[in-house]
Order: C-alpha cells, then structure tokens, then sequence
C-alpha cells in the first residue's frame, strides 16, 4: 500500500496554508465590514467590473449561489449596483460604486499584510521558487482542462 503522509502532500499542504490565509485574510477585513465571500466578488470588480454575475463566479472560482449572496449584501451596503444587461434582459451587470473603489486600497493592504506575514524570514529565492512551483502547478491543471475541451475552472 502506498503511502502520502499530510505534511507530504502538495494538496494538503497548500489547502493548509490557504486556509490559514483566507482565516487571517477574514480576520483583517472583518473590521472593514467585508465578509470573506464580498472579498472574492470585490477582488474580481476591482480588476474589471461591468461584467455579469456568472463572470464574477467564474473569475473568482466561488460557486454561484455564493457570489450572488456576496453581491446582493455588497449591493444593500452601497458597494455595487446592477444593471440589466444591454442584449440579454436575463443577465446582470454588476458595477463597483465610488464606495466600493474606495474599499480597495484598504482592503488590498490587508491582503498584501496576510502575504508578508506569511513569508517573513523566506529568503527572495525561495519565494520566487516557490511562486514558479505553484503557478506550474496550476498551469497543469489548465492545460488538462483545455485539452479535455472544458473551461479551465477554480
């Protein structure tokens, strides 16, 4: 029988660390009244809004029904608006307001705390090893999701 202890998992390892992080991360914004769910929507309309709800989701790699509780509380605390999509009556587009651009800076400076704290000491290169490991992992995982012909998905 083979054997994969925990602390010798890649998975395991990385769901280890990014719960830790998204905890802390959780923790830090909590103040700013942002739950971690709003961070995900607010973290992909921060890069681009005006796109729908459904690009949100996908885009942040959180299930539907999730990305539309964060936005219809982002939407009652004055972050977003939606509008109808121009072609399609069906579909929303989701908006930041001022509010929710300002949110930004603040929020983004948690994140980037989370992310020093997590490798103080970490000599340069083993960061920059680390992060070139993580991103060809994922690479992987794109590419067998492209040539099975589906849409690579978080």
């Amino acid at each position: 029988m083979n054997s994969l202890p925990p602390d010798r998992s890649f998975g395991h390892l990385i769901r280890d660390v990014n719960r830790y992080f998204q905890r802390e991360l959780g923790r830090r914004i909590a103040p700013l009244g942002v739950s971690l769910g709003q961070w995900y929507a607010l973290r992909v309309l921060w890069i681009q809004d005006g796109i729908s709800q459904a690009e949100i989701s996908q885009r942040a790699g959180v299930a539907a029904p999730s990305i539309v509780a964060a936005l219809r509380s982002l939407a009652e605390h004055g972050y977003v608006v939606r509008d109808r999509h121009p072609t399609d009556q069906r579909k929303n587009i989701i908006f930041l307001t001022k509010a929710g651009r300002q949110l930004e800076s603040i929020c983004l400076a948690q994140a980037i705390e989370v992310n020093a704290f997590s490798l103080a000491g970490l000599p340069e290169e083993d960061v920059e090893t680390c992060m070139r490991v993580l991103r060809a992992a994922c690479g992987r995982f794109v590419e067998q999701a492209e040539d099975a012909g589906a849409a690579p998905e978080i």
